[in-house]
Protein backbone atom coordinates (compact mmCIF):
# COMPACT_ATOMS: atom_id res chain seq x y z
CA UNK A 1 0.00 0.00 0.00
CA UNK A 2 1.08 3.65 -0.65
CA UNK A 3 -0.82 5.88 1.26
CA UNK A 4 -1.72 9.26 1.26
CA UNK A 5 0.53 11.50 3.36
CA UNK A 6 -0.68 14.53 4.87
CA UNK A 7 1.54 16.96 6.60
CA UNK A 8 0.03 19.28 9.24
CA UNK A 9 1.39 21.47 11.77
CA UNK A 10 3.09 25.27 11.54
CA UNK A 11 3.85 28.81 13.07
CA UNK A 12 4.19 30.57 9.91
CA UNK A 13 7.34 32.53 11.51
CA UNK A 14 10.23 30.32 9.86
CA UNK A 15 10.74 28.93 13.39
CA UNK A 16 11.40 25.59 15.01
CA UNK A 17 7.70 24.20 14.07
CA UNK A 18 7.83 25.36 10.51
CA UNK A 19 11.51 23.50 9.82
CA UNK A 20 10.04 20.45 11.51
CA UNK A 21 7.11 20.23 8.96
CA UNK A 22 9.63 21.11 6.07
CA UNK A 23 11.96 18.18 6.93
CA UNK A 24 9.00 15.54 7.41
CA UNK A 25 8.00 16.99 3.84
CA UNK A 26 11.20 16.29 2.71
CA UNK A 27 11.74 12.86 3.94
CA UNK A 28 8.59 12.00 2.31
CA UNK A 29 9.05 13.00 -0.56
CA UNK A 30 12.79 11.51 -0.64
CA UNK A 31 10.49 7.97 0.08
CA UNK A 32 8.00 8.67 -2.93
CA UNK A 33 4.88 8.61 -1.12
CA UNK A 34 2.16 10.55 -1.99
CA UNK A 35 1.56 13.42 -0.75
CA UNK A 36 -2.24 14.40 -0.32
CA UNK A 37 -3.50 17.90 -1.29
CA UNK A 38 -6.50 18.51 1.96
CA UNK A 39 -6.10 16.35 5.23
CA UNK A 40 -9.55 14.59 3.82
CA UNK A 41 -7.87 13.40 1.23
CA UNK A 42 -5.23 12.18 3.65
CA UNK A 43 -4.97 8.09 4.65
CA UNK A 44 -2.47 9.70 7.19
CA UNK A 45 -2.29 12.86 8.55
CA UNK A 46 0.86 13.47 10.02
CA UNK A 47 0.92 16.58 12.76
CA UNK A 48 4.05 17.44 13.93
CA UNK A 49 2.80 19.93 16.38
CA UNK A 50 0.64 18.38 18.49
CA UNK A 51 -0.90 21.11 20.14
CA UNK A 52 -2.01 22.21 16.11
CA UNK A 53 -4.59 19.66 15.67
CA UNK A 54 -6.85 21.59 18.58
CA UNK A 55 -7.52 24.71 16.32
CA UNK A 56 -10.72 25.00 14.73
CA UNK A 57 -10.44 24.55 11.29
CA UNK A 58 -9.74 20.67 12.59
CA UNK A 59 -13.17 20.15 15.08
CA UNK A 60 -15.03 18.45 11.46
CA UNK A 61 -12.11 16.49 10.80
CA UNK A 62 -11.29 14.97 14.14
CA UNK A 63 -15.23 14.33 14.66
CA UNK A 64 -15.60 12.37 11.24
CA UNK A 65 -11.89 11.26 10.75
CA UNK A 66 -13.25 7.50 9.43
CA UNK A 67 -10.14 5.59 9.00
CA UNK A 68 -7.62 8.34 8.25
CA UNK A 69 -5.11 7.44 11.00
CA UNK A 70 -3.55 10.59 12.79
CA UNK A 71 -0.04 10.71 14.02
CA UNK A 72 0.87 13.52 16.71
CA UNK A 73 4.15 14.47 17.60
CA UNK A 74 5.02 15.52 21.24
CA UNK A 75 7.11 18.86 21.01
CA UNK A 76 7.27 19.30 24.82
CA UNK A 77 7.01 17.43 27.61
CA UNK A 78 4.07 15.78 28.14
CA UNK A 79 3.81 15.73 32.06
CA UNK A 80 3.23 19.49 31.46
CA UNK A 81 0.40 19.60 29.61
CA UNK A 82 -1.81 16.62 31.11
CA UNK A 83 -4.93 18.53 31.02
CA UNK A 84 -5.03 18.35 27.33
CA UNK A 85 -3.39 14.84 27.24
CA UNK A 86 -6.80 12.42 27.56
CA UNK A 87 -8.50 14.88 24.86
CA UNK A 88 -5.46 14.44 22.50
CA UNK A 89 -5.64 10.37 23.02
CA UNK A 90 -9.20 10.45 22.59
CA UNK A 91 -8.48 10.92 18.56
CA UNK A 92 -4.63 10.60 18.36
CA UNK A 93 -4.28 6.43 16.85
CA UNK A 94 0.09 6.67 17.02
CA UNK A 95 2.70 9.06 18.95
CA UNK A 96 5.45 10.36 18.32
CA UNK A 97 8.39 11.08 20.95
CA UNK A 98 11.34 12.99 20.88
CA UNK A 99 12.86 11.86 24.00
CA UNK A 100 12.50 8.54 26.31
CA UNK A 101 11.25 10.45 28.68
CA UNK A 102 8.23 11.27 26.68
CA UNK A 103 7.79 7.68 25.62
CA UNK A 104 7.96 6.50 29.58
CA UNK A 105 5.18 9.30 30.51
CA UNK A 106 2.98 7.77 27.81
CA UNK A 107 3.79 3.78 29.01
CA UNK A 108 2.77 5.24 32.47
CA UNK A 109 -0.77 6.99 31.00
CA UNK A 110 -1.23 2.91 29.74
CA UNK A 111 -1.03 3.89 26.26
CA UNK A 112 0.08 0.56 24.19
CA UNK A 113 3.79 0.50 23.18
CA UNK A 114 2.19 -0.65 19.50
CA UNK A 115 1.28 3.48 19.39
CA UNK A 116 4.41 4.93 20.31
CA UNK A 117 7.44 5.48 17.97
CA UNK A 118 10.40 7.58 18.93
CA UNK A 119 11.86 10.23 16.44
CA UNK A 120 14.18 12.85 17.90
CA UNK A 121 14.28 16.41 16.18
CA UNK A 122 16.01 16.96 13.15
CA UNK A 123 18.75 19.61 12.95
CA UNK A 124 20.20 19.96 9.31
CA UNK A 125 23.67 18.21 9.10
CA UNK A 126 24.52 20.20 6.33
CA UNK A 127 23.98 23.75 7.94
CA UNK A 128 25.58 22.82 11.62
CA UNK A 129 29.15 21.94 11.30
CA UNK A 130 32.28 22.74 12.82
CA UNK A 131 34.51 25.35 10.43
CA UNK A 132 37.30 24.54 12.59
CA UNK A 133 38.07 28.74 12.21
CA UNK A 134 40.11 30.53 14.98
CA UNK A 135 37.93 32.92 17.14
CA UNK A 136 39.86 35.85 15.30
CA UNK A 137 38.54 34.93 11.98
CA UNK A 138 34.68 34.24 13.21
CA UNK A 139 34.60 37.07 14.88
CA UNK A 140 35.50 38.79 11.46
CA UNK A 141 32.85 37.00 9.80
CA UNK A 142 30.34 37.96 13.00
CA UNK A 143 31.91 41.78 12.62
CA UNK A 144 32.14 40.74 16.37
CA UNK A 145 35.25 43.38 18.08
CA UNK A 146 37.87 40.72 19.24
CA UNK A 147 39.16 42.94 22.05
CA UNK A 148 36.08 42.10 23.50
CA UNK A 149 36.17 38.41 23.58
CA UNK A 150 40.01 38.22 23.81
CA UNK A 151 41.28 36.10 27.39
CA UNK A 152 37.54 35.11 27.32
CA UNK A 153 35.96 31.88 27.86
CA UNK A 154 32.68 32.79 25.29
CA UNK A 155 29.72 31.22 27.28
CA UNK A 156 26.99 30.55 24.29
CA UNK A 157 22.97 31.33 24.86
CA UNK A 158 20.70 31.48 21.73
CA UNK A 159 17.04 30.52 23.07
CA UNK A 160 14.07 32.64 23.48
CA UNK A 161 13.65 32.68 27.01
CA UNK A 162 11.40 36.04 27.87
CA UNK A 163 7.44 35.64 26.91
CA UNK A 164 5.72 36.60 24.09
CA UNK A 165 2.67 38.34 26.36
CA UNK A 166 4.99 40.21 28.76
CA UNK A 167 8.92 40.42 27.06
CA UNK A 168 10.48 41.29 30.95
CA UNK A 169 8.94 37.97 32.10
CA UNK A 170 10.98 35.02 31.63
CA UNK A 171 9.88 31.55 30.21
CA UNK A 172 9.77 29.42 33.39
CA UNK A 173 10.41 26.33 31.33
CA UNK A 174 13.59 27.69 29.95
CA UNK A 175 14.34 28.63 33.76
CA UNK A 176 16.79 31.70 32.67
CA UNK A 177 17.10 32.59 36.64
CA UNK A 178 19.14 29.52 36.82
CA UNK A 179 21.27 30.70 34.32
CA UNK A 180 22.06 34.29 35.70
CA UNK A 181 22.51 32.49 39.13
CA UNK A 182 25.06 29.95 37.36
CA UNK A 183 26.77 33.43 35.81
CA UNK A 184 26.63 35.27 39.09
CA UNK A 185 28.59 32.88 40.75
CA UNK A 186 31.70 33.26 38.46
CA UNK A 187 34.30 35.64 38.36
CA UNK A 188 33.55 38.46 35.53
CA UNK A 189 36.87 39.01 34.55
CA UNK A 190 37.00 35.46 32.82
CA UNK A 191 34.00 34.84 30.68
CA UNK A 192 31.69 36.67 28.62
CA UNK A 193 27.88 35.78 27.49
CA UNK A 194 27.52 35.33 23.71
CA UNK A 195 23.39 35.83 23.11
CA UNK A 196 21.80 36.28 20.23
CA UNK A 197 17.93 35.71 19.17
CA UNK A 198 14.73 37.92 19.93
CA UNK A 199 12.83 37.88 23.38
CA UNK A 200 16.04 37.91 25.52
CA UNK A 201 14.74 41.25 27.46
CA UNK A 202 15.12 39.17 30.66
CA UNK A 203 18.35 37.25 30.65
CA UNK A 204 19.96 40.98 29.48
CA UNK A 205 17.87 42.86 32.11
CA UNK A 206 19.08 40.79 34.16
CA UNK A 207 22.73 40.84 32.98
CA UNK A 208 22.47 44.47 33.40
CA UNK A 209 21.64 44.19 37.02
CA UNK A 210 24.27 41.83 38.55
CA UNK A 211 27.23 43.12 35.63
CA UNK A 212 27.28 40.10 34.23
CA UNK A 213 29.67 40.61 31.13
CA UNK A 214 27.76 40.24 27.81
CA UNK A 215 27.48 40.73 24.10
CA UNK A 216 24.01 40.62 22.10
CA UNK A 217 24.16 39.71 18.53
CA UNK A 218 21.44 42.06 17.52
CA UNK A 219 19.27 45.07 18.56
CA UNK A 220 19.45 46.23 21.53
CA UNK A 221 17.28 49.11 21.25
CA UNK A 222 14.44 46.37 21.34
CA UNK A 223 15.75 45.75 25.36
CA UNK A 224 15.79 49.55 25.94
CA UNK A 225 12.59 50.40 24.92
CA UNK A 226 10.64 47.34 26.69
CA UNK A 227 9.41 46.34 23.04
CA UNK A 228 8.95 42.66 21.53
CA UNK A 229 11.69 42.18 18.88
CA UNK A 230 10.26 38.72 17.67
CA UNK A 231 10.14 39.95 14.27
CA UNK A 232 13.86 42.38 14.07
CA UNK A 233 16.06 39.88 16.23
CA UNK A 234 15.61 36.45 14.43
CA UNK A 235 18.79 35.63 12.90
CA UNK A 236 19.75 32.66 9.93
CA UNK A 237 20.62 29.64 10.77
CA UNK A 238 23.57 29.91 9.00
CA UNK A 239 24.44 32.55 11.07
CA UNK A 240 23.60 30.91 14.32
CA UNK A 241 25.90 28.20 13.22
CA UNK A 242 29.15 30.88 13.03
CA UNK A 243 27.96 32.13 16.79
CA UNK A 244 28.01 28.21 18.00
CA UNK A 245 31.55 27.97 16.24
CA UNK A 246 32.75 30.70 18.17
CA UNK A 247 31.39 29.77 21.60
CA UNK A 248 33.80 27.66 24.35
CA UNK A 249 30.84 26.77 25.80
CA UNK A 250 26.85 26.29 25.61
CA UNK A 251 24.96 26.49 28.68
CA UNK A 252 21.48 25.50 28.93
CA UNK A 253 19.30 25.61 32.03
CA UNK A 254 15.86 24.99 31.03
CA UNK A 255 13.41 23.03 33.21
CA UNK A 256 10.88 21.51 30.70
CA UNK A 257 11.81 20.83 27.21
CA UNK A 258 10.87 18.21 24.17
CA UNK A 259 14.14 18.76 22.46
CA UNK A 260 15.74 21.12 22.78
CA UNK A 261 17.26 21.68 19.57
CA UNK A 262 20.41 23.15 20.95
CA UNK A 263 21.53 19.91 22.27
CA UNK A 264 21.69 18.70 18.59
CA UNK A 265 23.16 22.22 17.29
CA UNK A 266 25.61 22.33 20.38
CA UNK A 267 26.96 18.49 19.22
CA UNK A 268 27.04 19.11 15.72
CA UNK A 269 29.47 22.66 15.47
CA UNK A 270 31.33 20.62 17.91
CA UNK A 271 30.64 23.09 20.83
CA UNK A 272 30.94 22.05 24.66
CA UNK A 273 27.59 21.98 25.97
CA UNK A 274 26.49 21.53 29.46
CA UNK A 275 22.75 21.10 30.18
CA UNK A 276 20.41 20.29 32.68
CA UNK A 277 18.74 16.81 32.36
CA UNK A 278 15.82 17.95 29.92
CA UNK A 279 14.40 16.50 26.89
CA UNK A 280 16.62 14.20 24.56
CA UNK A 281 19.72 15.90 26.44
CA UNK A 282 20.01 12.53 28.56
CA UNK A 283 19.57 10.31 25.99
CA UNK A 284 21.89 12.38 23.65
CA UNK A 285 24.91 13.47 25.61
CA UNK A 286 27.82 12.12 27.73
CA UNK A 287 26.74 12.18 31.60
CA UNK A 288 29.51 14.52 32.13
CA UNK A 289 27.48 17.14 30.01
CA UNK A 290 24.54 17.06 32.26
CA UNK A 291 24.01 19.39 35.58
CA UNK A 292 21.37 19.01 38.05
CA UNK A 293 22.42 21.94 40.14
CA UNK A 294 23.58 25.59 39.97
CA UNK A 295 26.54 24.51 41.83
CA UNK A 296 27.43 21.62 39.66
CA UNK A 297 27.17 24.35 36.58
CA UNK A 298 29.75 26.36 38.62
CA UNK A 299 32.23 23.78 39.11
CA UNK A 300 32.12 22.39 35.50
CA UNK A 301 32.55 25.90 33.90
CA UNK A 302 35.43 27.18 36.58
CA UNK A 303 37.00 23.15 35.69
CA UNK A 304 36.86 24.32 31.68
CA UNK A 305 37.70 27.90 32.31
CA UNK A 306 41.12 26.63 34.27
CA UNK A 307 41.35 23.92 31.59
CA UNK A 308 40.13 23.86 28.03
CA UNK A 309 41.37 21.19 26.88
CA UNK A 310 39.31 19.02 29.14
CA UNK A 311 36.28 19.28 27.25
CA UNK A 312 38.52 17.76 24.07
CA UNK A 313 37.30 13.57 24.71
CA UNK A 314 33.67 15.61 25.90
CA UNK A 315 33.04 17.05 22.68
CA UNK A 316 34.12 14.12 20.97
CA UNK A 317 31.51 11.93 22.43
CA UNK A 318 28.90 13.92 22.52
CA UNK A 319 29.51 15.11 18.00
CA UNK A 320 29.64 10.77 17.83
CA UNK A 321 26.09 10.36 19.80
CA UNK A 322 24.40 13.37 18.07
CA UNK A 323 26.15 12.57 14.75
CA UNK A 324 24.75 8.95 14.96
CA UNK A 325 21.24 9.87 15.63
CA UNK A 326 20.93 13.53 13.74
CA UNK A 327 21.79 12.89 10.02
CA UNK A 328 18.83 12.74 7.38
CA UNK A 329 19.20 9.20 6.25
CA UNK A 330 18.78 7.68 9.51
CA UNK A 331 15.93 10.56 10.29
CA UNK A 332 14.59 9.79 6.91
CA UNK A 333 14.49 5.63 7.82
CA UNK A 334 11.98 6.76 10.85
CA UNK A 335 9.84 8.15 9.24
CA UNK A 336 9.35 5.42 6.96
CA UNK A 337 9.39 3.13 9.79
CA UNK A 338 6.72 5.10 11.21
CA UNK A 339 4.55 5.36 8.01
CA UNK A 340 4.63 1.64 6.93
CA UNK A 341 4.15 0.71 10.55
CA UNK A 342 0.87 2.79 10.48
CA UNK A 343 -0.47 2.03 6.97
CA UNK A 344 0.09 -1.88 7.69
CA UNK A 345 -2.09 -1.81 10.23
Amino acid sequence: MNPKIKIIGKDSKGWSIDNDRFYHEKAVKGLNYSQAVTTWGADIIFNVWYSYILKKKFALLLRFKGNRKLINVITNDPEDNQTNLKLYESFTDYWVCANNKQKQFLLSQKVHENRIFSNPFYVDELIFKDFNLSKEELAKKLNLKVERIENKCIIGSFQRDSRGDDVLKSKWHKNPEQMIDVLKSLDASKFILLLAGPRRHFVINECRKHKIPYIFFGDESYIDKKKDDVSKNNISYEMINLLYNICDLYVLTSASEGGPKAVIEAGLTKTPILSTPVGFAPDLLDPLSICSTTDEFRQKIESMISNPNSVDDLIQKNYENVSKINNFDAYKQRIKHIIDSVSNE
